[in-house]
């Protein structure tokens, strides 16, 4: 999970996302870690109640890719057992982190 801003110019949004190098599980955590609700990147100020979560990337197709290069050696049936046990844990991996999102951009301070 990454943390993100929308970027803002002179109080207009530019729609950019920039990217905090926190780890927080919700926003009242991230305030805690930073020391306040309050923050700025690129001299403009932003707040805790800003921030939003997104995934880090799809460990589904990831692991299908990865399963599927390990199963080359087993030939054709280990590509397939491969690529179907990669795209199970990679699944379950997406599914841990979409909740973690989804429980950081409910949050409230």
């Amino acid at each position: 999970m990454k943390l993100y801003v929308l970027e803002q110019m002179r109080g207009k949004l530019s729609g950019e996302k920039l990217y905090l190098d926190k780890i927080a599980n919700t926003r009242k955590e991230l305030a805690q870690l930073l020391g306040r609700e309050e923050f700025y990147i690129k001299d403009e100020k932003y707040f805790v109640s800003q921030v939003k979560a997104t995934k880090t990337s799809d460990a589904a197709a990831l692991g299908i890719v990865l399963g599927g290069a390990l199963g080359l050696i087993g030939g054709v049936w280990g590509v397939m057992a491969g690529g179907a046990l990669g795209g199970a844990l990679g699944k379950d991996t997406d599914i841990k982190e979409t909740e973690k999102v989804d429980k950081f951009n409910r949050s409230e301070m």
